[in-house]
């Protein structure tokens, strides 16, 4: 690349940047301005510094990272310390400016409302007729629609005119007619509500000089209050509220409200009984088969071993709907097929036992095929040798998978199964599109399931509340997941050898 065409894309990278940081800066995102700003500096560190040429290389592969793993993480666990939530989405500034801009329809005067007709005279003048049944008068005005100027009402004992425009053409002008207010000849202003109404409009709210919010209907104050993140007076809290950091709040939640943490425990010991029972069916049967593949006296195996990784072969996801087709309750095959024997129904998926025991059954039948294959590998491995060894000393066929064939295989593959205990404890998929995460645990103020995991939780939390979302619970569920996976990771590592492998070198 030629040097003008380095330093014009380098030149035009700045100008961005500067030109976002800014802006961030002026929409009050100090934080989002300073990293772009950071971003900038490192960024002609790397590429303009000459010892810096082998992060060159490294580079983009560092921001995609940072991007996509690093700030993910680090907005988890901010949130996770805040009550954002609906109702408190916004920041306390724009909070407080969407309630400072709050109307209401004034009905301290005389006139509650005017319900008025137009009449088109020529261009863009028109003539108008208001009236106002509870004092029984009835006003007049002549005004020109392309200007700002207030229409002056007037008194009047002008009879409305058999030529008025109809609703339809009101409607055609009602952008341009929002754009105009009119007053009474006492003062007071109105506004172009509807089509055929003239309201007294006023702002609801005024700021007070300590921060408080002025109620001008009634006079009562609203203070804002940090623990809920909203104004309130007394029990009257207003909306929407804004975001507050709250601490350890979420996770307080979690352990002391009664009625999530009833819903937190029951679907944190069912995360922990599907992860478990999920590895250990899948292993049982998977070196079960694997056996049985490998006997001397079986014939065919080939065919055996294709047939046995065909689940394996099939997308993950298409096989978990084609099981919710298989298990509804009133149109799955395999109710069909018990109604043919004489057998009831069974609620596969909406009681909360036997859902439970469907997922693990189902997620058994996409599981096992990758313990197959590994134990598989495994016992080709072990030498003959040694169960001729074995033979000789008298073991029987028992002996020989307890003392020779487990352990060798279980420590090859303990750290595989380590990994599926983690993929599981985040299998998203195999719990949600079965079950849903249904059915409902009773009582339940949160939206939990008695088949949910930890993972479905935190995003039924996040995205399907029935009485909102609540970011703030959710991520800190998130960061309780994250500890979680880091401890079986370490422990992973220790199992595997990986730190005795690195102190080594």
């Amino acid at each position: 690349m030629n040097k003008w065409m380095f330093w014009s894309l380098l030149a035009l990278f700045f100008v961005v940047g500067i030109f976002c940081s800014s802006y961030m800066l002026l929409m009050g995102h100090v934080y989002f301005a300073a990293g772009i700003l950071g971003f900038l500096a490192i960024s002609t560190f790397v590429f303009v510094k000459k010892g810096a040429h082998p992060l060159r290389f490294m580079y983009p592969g560092l921001v995609t990272f940072f991007l996509f793993l690093v700030l993910p993480i680090i907005f988890t666990v901010v949130i996770g310390f805040t009550n954002l939530s609906t109702g408190h989405l916004l920041s306390k500034d724009s909070a407080t400016k969407l309630l400072l801009e709050d109307t209401y329809v004034a009905t301290d005067g005389t006139e509650k409302y005017l319900t008025y007709s137009l009449r088109h005279i020529r261009d863009t003048n028109y003539d108008l007729y208001a009236y106002d049944e509870l004092s029984d008068k009835n006003f007049f005005a002549n005004f020109d629609l392309s200007n700002s100027k207030i229409v002056s009402l007037v008194e009047s004992t002008a009879v409305v005119p058999k030529d008025i425009l109809s609703k339809g053409e009101v409607f055609r002008v009602f952008k341009l007619l929002k754009k105009k207010s009119a007053r009474l000849e006492h003062g007071t202003e109105l506004t172009f509500h509807r089509i055929n109404q003239l309201v007294n409009i006023k702002m609801r709210f005024s700021l007070g000089e300590d921060g408080s919010l002025i109620d001008n209907r009634d006079g009562k104050v609203f203070t804002p209050d940090q623990s809920v993140g909203a104004y309130r007076n007394g029990d009257n809290i207003l909306s929407p509220g804004y975001y507050v950091y709250i601490g350890f709040g979420n996770f307080l939640k979690l352990f002391t409200d009664k009625s999530v943490k009833e819903s937190f425990l029951k679907i944190f010991l069912w995360t922990m009984i599907w992860a478990l029972g999920s590895v250990f069916l899948s292993f049982s049967l998977g070196i079960s088969l694997a056996l049985l593949v490998n006997s001397k006296s079986l014939k065919g195996k080939a065919i055996y071993r294709v047939l046995l990784i065909i689940p394996y072969s099939i997308p993950f996801f298409i096989s978990i709907l084609v099981f919710r087709g298989l298990l509804n309750k009133d149109f799955g095959i395999i109710n069909e097929i018990f109604v043919a024997w004489g057998i009831p129904k069974v609620n596969w998926l909406g009681d909360p036992i036997v859902a439970k025991l469907s997922c693990l059954l189902v997620n058994l039948w996409l599981g096992f095929p990758y313990m197959f294959l590994v134990t598989t590998g495994i016992l080709q491995s072990i030498p003959e040798s040694v169960y001729e060894a074995a033979s000789i000393d008298g073991a029987k066929r028992w002996a020989k998978f307890r003392h020779i064939t487990l352990p060798m295989t279980f420590s090859a593959v303990a750290p595989l199964l380590v990994g599926s205990f983690a993929f599981n404890l985040n299998n998203f998929v195999g719990i949600y599109l079965l079950t849903g995460g249904g059915p409902p645990i009773p009582g339940a103020t949160t939206p939990a399931g008695e088949t949910d995991i930890l993972i479905s939780y935190t995003y039924r939390l996040a995205f399907e509340g029935g009485g909102g979302q609540d970011f703030g619970l959710a991520s800190s569920i998130a960061i309780i997941i994250f500890f979680i996976i880091s401890v079986i990771t370490l422990f992973n590592f220790k199992v595997s050898g990986m730190f005795k492998n690195s102190d080594t070198n």
